[in-house]
């Protein structure tokens, strides 16, 4: 085992046994901790650190917690959860205009898109209906993972399949392959959250508040994310026309954040309030899978797979469980680079098991550290590494089951 599997490998422990660690000590700084390490110890040297990071990823992510800073700036959340209890909504009525809200915000502008916005609408309803919020958030995190397996835009590691994969239609093609197991697999997580919450007892009941926005100039927000949402769906369909004008995500996102810092007179706050904790850690994320990916230790476990990696069960295997280890954005960027080939089946079933693969463990996704980091943002307690897990393995059965057996035996090849 090289030292940059063995640092990756105490990341994931670390991140595992956190509950018992000081209260101080934060996700983002454990792999902060890794990072500087490996290039410490010159098993990744600076330059190759700095191109390890998809810096395309990191400018998306930077726009969208741009807009939604800006979002709750001006109140969304609040006005959100605020129509949706006050409406004296019944919990199962509640619960699924949460689920059909935070899974268009997924599918439109990415699921860290969804976990940034959804979290503070998790922990209203959570005071509103007086509940744990450890509970609502597990539930935000489920959404996001499984709806935004159904678009292109819907996570990053989609993003970076769509950018390998050349797509003439990226859309119509997730959607054409996508969209009924992630329809299947959201009915079933919502028959299961609902079952979840309602097993929530008086003594299990939470109270507190959410920070107060100040509703400051909310026009800027909205035209962000309107601008966001029309360049990201803008540039795919263009793609099918007019690939050479193919934009980079990263790009576009940067450029719909613009009216944020451009218009909103306190710009400066808002600029302090963009989540950088979570960019930290996106960026120490890929310094680490840079170093483990150049040390060379992958490609001796896989030994002789490497000639079978567009096989459906090994793409399968790989992609959900080294996603366990590794997080599923950097898994798919490294599996892309070890394809020699692939078609859409590959591609597609690739996508749903790296993005299923977020409903295990809570490092499985980047979604998962940002519920986890803005809630903790907010004052709140969160849920434990093993509690998200108890609560969420059913839905990742059955959404991993449906989705093979739709892309493998069911769509024609």
């Amino acid at each position: 085992m090289t030292v940059s599997l063995a640092v990756a490998i105490a990341i994931f422990f670390v991140i595992s046994i956190r509950q018992w660690l000081p209260s101080w000590v934060r996700i983002w700084q454990v792999m902060l901790a890794g990072a500087v390490v490996l290039v410490a110890t010159g098993r990744i040297a600076p330059l190759d650190a700095f191109k390890a990071i998809d810096w395309n990823v990191i400018g998306y992510l930077f726009g969208v917690f741009s807009i939604a800073s800006a979002l709750y700036d001006s109140g969304f959340p609040h006005t959100v959860s605020e129509k949706i209890a006050g409406s004296r909504a019944s919990l199962p009525r509640a619960l699924l205009l949460f689920v059909v809200l935070v899974s268009l915000i997924s599918i439109v502008l990415t699921n860290d898109a969804g976990a940034v916005i959804g979290t503070p609408i998790a922990l209203s309803l959570a005071i509103a209906y007086r509940i744990r919020p450890a509970v609502p958030l597990v539930a935000l995190c489920v959404i996001v993972t499984v709806a935004s397996m159904m678009s292109p835009v819907g996570n990053p590691q989609n993003i970076l399949i769509v950018a390998d994969g050349h797509f003439s239609n990226p859309i119509g093609t997730f959607a054409l392959w996508l969209t009924v197991p992630t329809l299947v697999s959201l009915a079933f997580a919502y028959i299961w959250l609902l079952w979840c919450l309602n097993r929530e007892t008086p003594e299990q009941q939470g109270n507190g508040d959410l920070p107060a926005p100040t509703r400051r100039l909310a026009w800027p927000a909205y035209l962000g994310a309107g601008l966001l949402a029309v360049l990201v769906v803008g540039d795919s369909l263009l793609q099918e026309r007019f690939p050479a004008l193919d934009v980079p995500l990263g790009y576009l996102s940067l450029v719909a954040c613009l009216p944020v810092f451009v218009f909103s007179p306190h710009r400066i706050s808002l600029f302090r309030a963009v989540d950088w904790h979570t960019l930290i850690f996106f960026v120490a994320m890929f310094v680490v899978t840079g170093a483990v990916l150049q040390s060379g230790a992958l490609q001796s476990m896989l030994g002789s797979w490497q000639t079978r990696l567009d096989e459906p069960l090994v793409v399968t295997l790989i992609g959900f469980w080294a996603s366990q280890l590794f997080s599923n954005v950097p898994v798919v960027e490294i599996y892309l680079n070890l394809l020699t080939s692939s078609d859409a089946r590959t591609l597609m079933l690739l996508s749903a098991m790296s993005t299923l693969a977020g409903n295990l463990f809570i490092i499985s996704a980047a979604s998962n550290v940002i519920v986890v980091q803005q809630a903790e943002k907010f004052g709140a307690t969160p849920f434990s590494f093993w509690q998200f897990t108890r609560l969420v393995i059913p839905v990742t059965i059955v959404s991993v089951a449906v989705s093979y057996a739709w892309i493998v035996w069911v769509m024609p090849g």
